[in-house]
């Protein structure tokens, strides 16, 4: 197939994968530091642990499938298994970024913008990470945890005072890669559905991540120095009391904080799960953070929270969950 590739490497050898698999799948969901992916083979050649997984479809014109700007995927294997009696393979791997959960810091310290300091932070580890301001200061001391921790909480920290979810994305260069973290919505190519590429479609609402009453407290010195609680009193009576406690920092104002959150917070969720097939080889990337526009008698803007992806006889199937983006 010369628009998809599935690439092996170990060390500097390099096995061409393609032919034998039967099916690759792939997926990602949020508040998840790397993507999965899961290949089955039939006589495929031995495998190692730590050997790389690297997928590739024909995302750009004029270059070859194996461009670095065409990879979709590229991790470490962590377990394979061989049926001995069919020869068939199963293999899974995690995106790169995997490793950050596979290591700890001791006890790291981040004081100031909060996107600079993570960046900062992780990249005395060796690892090339980038990271924008997130829109708030942090002064906080860690205790010794996994990387992705420390990461996962700086961008739950960013979701609560901004509203705004934050990804770890995975970019190739030509010869290396690094980590961006990017804000959910905001991917350049925007997939584009319609009811006729749709096997399933569902809809609702949830109210699994709502809150009716937000509380912002902001502590100097060990000690409470301040609290500011609101209410959707309107929210209160139609869903019930439901109450989230926030943290303010130094430089914040808790009223307006609480304001800000609560906003967003007392209404209830609109959700939506779909399953696509498609073969649109520049859609392979299209993971947890995306936006999509589902296109019926009207265009509506969805975030995804979750994606399961998988290839087969040069078909696409994508099974997404899917959050109303107003």
């Amino acid at each position: 197939m010369d628009n998809f590739a599935i690439i092996y490497g170990k060390d500097s050898n390099r096995h061409l994968l393609t032919d034998a698999a039967v099916e690759l799948s792939w997926s990602s969901a949020r508040d998840e530091i790397a993507r999965s992916a899961t290949v089955r083979l039939r006589n495929a050649s031995d495998f190692k642990v730590a050997g790389m997984l690297m997928c590739f479809s024909q995302q750009v014109k004029g270059v070859g499938v194996l461009h670095h700007k065409n990879q979709f995927f590229h991790g470490p294997i962590i377990k394979y298994e061989q049926n001995e009696f069919t020869d068939e393979w199963e293999v899974e791997a995690r995106e790169i970024s995997w490793y950050l959960a596979k290591n700890k810091g001791v006890r790291p310290y981040l004081k100031g913008e909060s996107g600079a300091e993570l960046q900062r932070y992780i990249k005395t580890t060796g690892i090339d990470f980038r990271c924008p301001k997130l829109g708030f200061n942090i002064d906080e001391r860690y205790g010794t945890m996994f990387h992705s921790e420390v990461i996962l909480d700086v961008l739950q920290k960013a979701y609560e005072r901004s509203g705004y979810r934050y990804h770890v994305d995975v970019v190739r260069t030509d010869t290396s890669f690094y980590l961006q973290v990017v804000r959910e919505g905001t991917n350049t190519l925007v997939p584009v559905f319609i009811p006729e590429q749709m096997e399933a479609s569902t809809a609702g609402y949830s109210i699994e991540d709502t809150y009716t009453v937000v509380t912002v407290q902001k502590y100097k010195d060990d000690k409470l120095s301040s609290s500011v609680t609101k209410t959707a009193a309107g929210a209160v009576k139609a869903m019930g009391r439901m109450e989230e406690i926030l943290e303010a920092e130094e430089d914040e104002d808790p009223a307006t904080v609480a304001t800000q959150r609560l906003k967003s917070l007392s209404v209830a969720k609109q959700i939506k799960k779909i399953t696509v097939k498609h073969e649109d080889h520049t859609l392979s990337g299209l993971r947890a953070g995306w936006m999509v526009l589902i296109k019926t008698d009207h265009t509506s803007k969805w975030i995804v929270e979750s994606a399961e992806s998988s290839f087969k006889n040069g078909m696409y199937t994508v099974k997404l969950e899917l959050e109303r983006r107003q």
